[in-house]
This record gives structure tokens, C-alpha cells and sequence, in this order.
């Protein structure tokens, strides 16, 4: 469609990276790009291409980890080749679009963006925040110059999309208007839209062993901003009930402390699974009778849990272990998807996960009502619509 500017989205990963901001980006550009946008991707990789009306440009390698100077080397040699990307190629005119992996990118795009052209902060977390909770008060100080630099960059940005309410007001504490920030949150992936068969879920159960057992699933990342030792005591409390079973199905810096202590602690009724696939996650949510979201109280703020979508999607009770305050909590709450618990609260938790096992009626009416909030808020049809308004508010064409 004539008269729309380029976007050009950056973020160090991208297709066929199957990390979880590599398929949001994924999805919201080829889907951008059916609507007529120009769009662009600046990521890692090699071989410029384009794909499904989406240009890709790649920065090289550096994409995967191995150990934290693995990882910081990484961040600092894209931060490097984005900057010099976005200077070649970026207009006055064009919209550029910085999602925060690594963080400070979207401070480097806005430096090396030319005069004229658009900022729009895509915030899937808040550093240097994070580094802060995750280090303590003296980091906190050593990283206050990096926190002035992208304060900076929001403020001047066009726009600022958050993934929920808690972010938002960190935004606009930061001195942002509100009117320069839309919370638009995280999609379910598009292979959830449809439920996966009863059969397929009691093939898998079956293949688990766990076909007769009452499932209570954490999946995805067991990162160290989710809370777990609240699980590990529900677990420990739930020991002698042979009906119910926790499962792990992921990886991160948690699945190895996860696994030592349900050794340790003689915890038959913890089970450990590696990461599914993108294409078989729809069965492996789908085997789950409840999914687990958790946030330590640091992160309140700074991080949105955007496997909710997932388990929604999924069509499955939540039970979250977070923050009482948290928009996650109020939302669970308040919509009958499922129950909240206090970091700590082992024993609510342990009977919380009894209360569902045993009482199927309460089951379905969370279950069919989590469906319904995942079609109402959490849809990709929803975000690309939502994206799309953005962008033209932006671009001055809305």
C-alpha cells in the first residue's frame, strides 16, 4: 500500500531463531507485512534475505550463548553492528522499532537513528532494573548512567508499547506522557489458536506415564526472575498424594537448582521434562489439567510472564505464585481463570491445587473461561490489529 513508511524492527534474534522474541517478531512482521506494511528486520545471522514480504538484514553471528562472557560478548558486538545497520540503512520517514534483546538497544537505535525518522520502544523487559534487582544496591548505583541513557531515549521516543499496566507506570514514572504509551501484550503462538485433540493429549499423558495423574505443569523459561521455592514446598506438602504430579517442562538458569533439590529433598512427585518444540506445544500445554505462572516481587515491574497467554490459549486453569498487587494476581482474580498465592504461601498453594483436583466442576468453569480470555485479549489477530493502529498513529496516516 503506497504512502506508508518503512518499519524496521531490531532485535538480536529473529527467524529461524526459536526463542520466544524471535517468533513475536516473527509473527508481527510477516503479519504486518500482509497488511501492506514495508517491513524490515535488522538482526543476527548471515545471508540478507527476505521472507514471507519481510527483508531481513543480518548482523552475523552471535545469536546463541554459552556462558555470561559468551553472553555479554554477544550483546556488545550486536549493539555494535545494529548501531552501524540502522545508520546505513534507516530515513527520515522510517519507523524503527528496538525490542530490548540486548538491553540498552533501544538507547543504541535511538543514537544511531537519522534526524527524522520514528522511535517506538517495544518493552518486553526493563533493564538496567533487572541487572539491579538481580546484583543488589551498589549495582544499582554503578548502573544509574545507563538508566539516565534510556530514560533519555523513551522520553524522546514516539511511543513506548509495554506488555501490561506494572510496566506502563515504571514508563511513565520515568517521565514518558501517557500518551505516548500503549500497552499492547504478548500474543499466544499462532499454533495454539486451534486446541489440540483429546487424542493427542492422552497419547503424550500415556507417553509421560502420567496418564491417570493430575497434572500441575510450569512450562517454558525457569528463569531467575520466577519465583519456585513456594512449588518446591507445595510439592513437598503434596508428597504422599499419589493423584497429583508437578511438572517442568523447559530450561533456564532455575532446571538444574529445580532438579538437584527434588533429589535431594526425595521428591518423587517432581518431574523434569527439556523444552518442547513450537510446533508441539500446543499437546504439551494441552496434557497439563493446571499451568503454573510465577514472578519474584523484585520484578513486579519489570517483567511481564507471557507464557499466561500460552496457558489461556491452552484453555487451562492459572494458578500464579507472585506479587499480590501484580496485574497477573488481579487479573487471575478477578476473572475466574484461576487462583493467586503470595511468594511463600506454600500451604495455600498445596491446597489450591487440591481444591481443582478434586472438585471437576471448578475445573471446567476455570478451564472454559481461561479459553475465553485468551480469544478476547490474547489472540495474534488482536495484537496485529493493535500494532497496526500504532503504527499509523505514528506514521500520521491513522
Amino acid at each position: 500500500m503506497s504512502g506508508r513508511p518503512r518499519v524496521i524492527f531490531v532485535n538480536r534474534v529473529y527467524w529461524p531463531s526459536t526463542a520466544a522474541t524471535a517468533q513475536l517478531l516473527t509473527d508481527l512482521a510477516e503479519g504486518l507485512a500482509v497488511r501492506g506494511w514495508p517491513v524490515e528486520v535488522i538482526a543476527t545471522g548471515s545471508d540478507d534475505t527476505t521472507r514471507n514480504g519481510v527483508t531481513i538484514h543480518r548482523t552475523g553471528a552471535g545469536g546463541e550463548h554459552g556462558g555470561l562472557i559468551s553472553r555479554a560478548r554477544n550483546y556488545r558486538r550486536f549493539l555494535r553492528d545494529a548501531a552501524a545497520k540502522v545508520a546505513a540503512l534507516a530515513r527520515p520517514g522510517d519507523i524503527l522499532v528496538p525490542m530490548t534483546d540486548p538491553p540498552m538497544l533501544g538507547a543504541t537505535v535511538a543514537q544511531a537513528a537519522p534526524a527524522g525518522a520514528k522511535i517506538v520502544h517495544w518493552i518486553q523487559d526493563i533493564y538496567p532494573e533487572i541487572a539491579a534487582a538481580h546484583f543488589g544496591f551498589f549495582a544499582s548505583l554503578a548502573l544509574e548512567p545507563l538508566r539516565r541513557k534510556r530514560d533519555a531515549a523513551w522520553t524522546a521516543a514516539a511511543a513506548c508499547v509495554p506488555l501490561g499496566e506494572d510496566m506502563a507506570a515504571l514508563v511513565s514514572e520515568q517521565g514518558v506522557l501517557r500518551s505516548r504509551i500503549t500497552i499492547l501484550p504478548n500474543w499466544a503462538p499462532r499454533e495454539l489458536h486451534a486446541l489440540a485433540s483429546a487424542a493427542d493429549i492422552a497419547a503424550l499423558r500415556a507417553q509421560w506415564g502420567l496418564a491417570d495423574k493430575f497434572i500441575v505443569a510450569y512450562s517454558g523459561n525457569l528463569g531467575r526472575v520466577h519465583e519456585f521455592n513456594t512449588l518446591i514446598e507445595a510439592a513437598a506438602r503434596l508428597r504422599n498424594d499419589p493423584r497429583i504430579v508437578l511438572l517442568f517442562v523447559g530450561s533456564g538458569a532455575r532446571f538444574d537448582r529445580i532438579a538437584r533439590t527434588a533429589r535431594q529433598r526425595s521428591l518423587g512427585n517432581i518431574r523434569l521434562l527439556p523444552a518442547v518444540p513450537r510446533t508441539q506445544l500446543s499437546v504439551s500445554l494441552g496434557a497439563a489439567d493446571v499451568h503454573l505462572v510465577t514472578l519474584q516481587p523484585a520484578y513486579r515491574q519489570l517483567v511481564y510472564p507471557s507464557k499466561l497467554a500460552g496457558v489461556l490459549a491452552a484453555g487451562r486453569p492459572v494458578v500464579f505464585v507472585g506479587p499480590a498487587d501484580s496485574e497477573i494476581a488481579r487479573f487471575v482474580r478477578q476473572n475466574g481463570s484461576g487462583a493467586a498465592f503470595r511468594p511463600g504461601d506454600a500451604t495455600g498453594l498445596e491446597q489450591g491445587i487440591r481444591r481443582l483436583a478434586a472438585d471437576p466442576a471448578l475445573h471446567l468453569a476455570q478451564a472454559t473461561r481461561a479459553r475465553q480470555l485468551y480469544e478476547e485479549h490474547f489472540t495474534g489477530d488482536a495484537a496485529l490489529m493493535g500494532w497496526d493502529a500504532l503504527l499509523r498513529r505514528v506514521a500520521g496516516t491513522g
